[in-house]
């Protein structure tokens, strides 16, 4: 009786292995499967190789605390040869005290549809291409180290951890691997009688964890510049950041971004547009809405 027992349980394992093999054949014979390492081993963790929102730039500090305070929330169409994305991002800023500041973030939602080239440039595993996933929760804390100088800029720290909460890797989606970053963020204001200006900048270091034996993670000099204009009711932003990583040509995304903004009391409505490089291959349109408190 025992012996059948463990006959039937072999019989059982034997055919479910079979069945896994059979299930992702096409990417075991595409992309040379040992049978033995597990398929992380095969993905590209570059920002450049999986799809926008899974290695995302850090996007430089420019508003003062008082007003940064609130909901933000973001409709997000992302396009590339190939790609279709829509996502949803929320982020939540709270001031601690005068100079401390605490954020986190996340896209709680995504839809991506890929054409068979894109899947298998990621070496992606779901043979239709498409799908759901959910993103990475990200955690942030500010530190004002100037504010209101006369000669110096106002200055900002800022240290940022990025968790292993995302869904799909095996879609190249997201890394299902820890990450972090800190910066150092400069901003100098000039009024005249109706506009706002400011001058922004950003600079520091950007790292993640990946699957490489060899590279464990990859390490990356973050960077970011900026311009703002604003008046009581109406504003618009031009900025480009990036990091550059040492894996090659697919990890040094450069994002240019351009947005409009409508301020109504305690609500902001905005537009942007951003496009990137080949490593960050996609143009975005993006609706936000934002609930500030104080």
């Amino acid at each position: 009786m025992k012996l059948k027992l463990v006959g039937l349980i072999i019989l059982i394992n034997t055919y479910h292995t079979y069945s896994q093999q059979t299930d992702y054949q096409w990417w075991n014979d595409l992309h040379g499967w040992d049978g033995i390492s597990p398929f992380e081993k095969y993905l590209y963790l570059e920002s450049g190789r999986m799809g926008p929102n899974a290695l995302p730039v850090p996007e430089p500090l420019y508003c003062l605390w008082d007003s940064l305070n609130g909901f933000y929330n973001l409709l997000q169409y992302y396009y590339t040869k190939g790609e279709r994305t829509y996502s949803i991002k929320n982020s939540f800023y709270y001031k601690a005290d005068r100079k401390v500041a605490l954020r986190a973030l996340m896209v709680s939602a995504e839809y991506f549809n890929t054409n068979a080239d894109i899947r298998d440039f990621r070496a992606a595993r779901t043979y239709e291409g498409r799908g759901w996933a959910v993103g990475d929760i990200y955690v942030e804390t500010h530190w004002q180290i100037v504010q209101f100088d006369k000669k110096l800029p106002d200055i900002a720290f800022r240290v940022g951890l990025k968790t292993a909460s995302g869904s799909r890797v095996e879609d190249a989606r997201y890394t299902d691997t820890p990450g972090y970053y800190f910066d150092v963020n400069f901003r100098k204001i000039f009024s005249a009688k109706t506009f706002t200006y400011q001058i922004y900048s950003m600079l520091g270091f950007y790292a993640y964890q990946t699957y490489k034996t060899d590279h464990k993670q990859n390490d990356a000099v973050l960077y970011g510049l900026g311009g703002r204009i604003k008046n009581v009711k109406w504003g618009a932003d031009l900025h480009m950041r990036g990091y550059v990583g040492y894996f090659g040509r697919y990890d040094k995304p450069l994002i240019g971004s351009t947005e409009i903004f409508y301020v109504l009391g305690k609500n902001i409505l905005l537009f942007r547009i951003e496009k990137g490089n080949t490593s960050w291959p996609f143009t975005s349109f993006q609706l936000g809405y934002s609930y500030r408190f104080y």
